[in-house]
């Protein structure tokens, strides 16, 4: 294997780093989901994982 072929495990999935985006940018869960045409559960499921994971 090459060094250059070598890629990190991404922190977050793509869908998490969207939610997390719309976050910062002061957009409530039912304006996420209604942008990413999600459920607010949904969202506020990704932001759970999210915190869940950083705390292990």
């Amino acid at each position: 294997m090459k060094d250059n072929d070598y890629k990190p495990k991404q922190l977050l999935t793509k869908r998490e780093r969207e939610v997390f985006e719309l976050l910062v940018q002061d957009k409530t869960t039912k304006e996420i989901a209604e942008e990413l045409f999600i459920s607010q559960k949904t969202v506020r499921n990704h932001i759970s994982n999210v915190m869940h994971n950083d705390c292990k």
